[in-house]
């Protein structure tokens, strides 16, 4: 008895490439919580600064830079301060701009590595912050 199988060869219909759709993650974060994504249908453009708060006045003549915020929540600010400005009255600024939000937090310097801004005395322009990107971390 000769059992030969006849082998068929079956395709499989084509699938729709469809965009990425997951979550991202940050390296070294150390939250197991994902950030919500920022909405970005509700007309306000996600670089509007918030009005500065009450301690925070920009002097125009004197040496100002502008400072681009990520925070943790995805939104991205861009804000002026003068050289003297302090890393606390960043971190003023962030508080003021996200009432209620959470205050245990970390500012980095964007680069490789991050460089952590625990110093809140220092001054913008003793940091290195002119012109730079700033970063919240919980």
């Amino acid at each position: 008895m000769n059992n030969k199988c006849s082998l068929s060869q079956q395709q499989e219909p084509e699938r729709s490439q469809a965009s990425f759709q997951g979550v991202g993650r940050t390296l070294g974060s150390s939250s197991n919580s994902v950030a919500p994504e920022p909405n970005v249908s509700s007309g306000k453009p996600l670089t509007s600064a918030p009005p500065p708060s009450a301690g925070l006045v920009v002097d125009q003549s004197l040496p100002s830079t502008s400072i681009q915020l990520r925070l943790a929540d995805g939104t991205r600010l861009i804000s002026h301060f003068n050289h003297h400005h302090t890393v606390g009255d960043i971190r003023a600024f962030i508080d003021s701009s996200r009432p209620g939000g959470r205050q245990s937090y970390q500012l980095q310097m964007m680069g490789f590595p991050p460089k952590v801004l625990a110093d809140e005395t220092q001054t913008i322009e003793q940091a290195g912050l002119a012109n730079s990107v700033v970063i919240q971390k919980f």
